[in-house]
């Protein structure tokens, strides 16, 4: 299955879909009635909402069209908003769907699955309190498509990305990797994922590798680079330094990486290590 996004569905579906399981808004000094109704009405939906129903109206048309349906996406600046999604985005005989819900305080998203009749087949808190896109894209060497759901970027250009992989076995989605991060790619050939994050000055800048364990990407290596800013006087006369910690893991079946070193960024090695992270496998 090709790469999907939510970019390549706009054109086909002619909506325009920005979803966020809540949008928070600046308080107005003045709510007009009609705001605060419509807002009310929205929340009233969403309560009555009958997923059985919703999912079930589709089933003639999931038999016949292979392209995604979307019969709900929320546009609005609320509290409260919602996205479903059916069809088969995971491998080519497989109809699911998934329903994202909830408000500033709490976000769910729940999995579906077509065999004959709707199943609920997962139920998770999702990660974060927005979701601005999300890709289908093949993250492994297998058949089968994962799910990448991101959140809008900030200032520095960092988002939420969470990804969900169907573990045919056990008939369910399961949380493979949720992380803040600047960029995340895959290597098709070493069937690794690269994940890079820079924040501003006060965060540490983080360079990792992933590899796939029984459905989950666990850290492989890590390096991460940190300011050091020591005032030495009442002159304003401070010692700025950046300190490198390179970690890898032990065990490579589980989450944990262990500290092999610390060094001063700029001492023999550590500038080639920190440049040539993802090339030195």
């Amino acid at each position: 299955m090709k790469n999907i996004s939510l970019r390549n569905i706009i054109p086909v579906f002619g909506i325009v879909f920005f979803y966020a399981c809540s949008s928070k808004s600046i308080p107005s000094t003045i709510n007009s009635s009609s705001e605060i109704n419509s807002e009310t009405e929205i929340l009233k939906f969403h309560k009555k909402l009958n997923m059985d129903s919703l999912l079930n109206s589709y089933n003639k048309s999931i038999s016949i069209n292979d392209e995604l349906i979307i019969p709900l996406d929320s546009v609005m600046d609320s509290d409260s908003s919602r996205v479903v999604v059916i069809g088969k985005f995971i491998n080519e005989k497989d109809v699911f769907a998934f329903d994202i819900y909830g408000d500033s305080d709490n976000c769910f998203i729940d999995f579906y699955k077509f065999n004959g009749k709707w199943q609920k087949i997962k139920s998770d808190k999702y990660d974060f309190w927005m979701l601005y896109d999300f890709r289908l894209e093949n993250f492994n060497a297998d058949e089968d498509t994962e799910i990448l759901f991101l959140g809008p970027p900030n200032v520095n250009g960092n988002r939420q990305n969470t990804i969900y992989k169907f573990d045919e076995r056990e008939n369910k989605f399961i949380k493979s990797f949720g992380l803040f991060s600047t960029e995340l790619s895959y290597n098709t050939e070493s069937n690794l994922m690269y994940y890079q994050y820079y924040g501003n000055m006060n965060d540490s800048e983080i360079q990792a590798i992933y590899k796939w364990n029984k459905n989950k990407l666990i850290p492989v290596r890590e390096i991460r680079k940190e300011l050091k800013i020591k005032k030495l006087s009442e002159d304003l006369v401070f010692d700025v330094k950046e300190i490198i910690y390179y970690s890898e893991n032990p065990t490579q079946d589980k989450d944990t990486l262990v500290l092999k070193f610390k060094k001063k960024y700029g001492r023999k090695g550590t500038v080639e290590l920190w440049e040539n992270f993802f090339a030195n496998k």
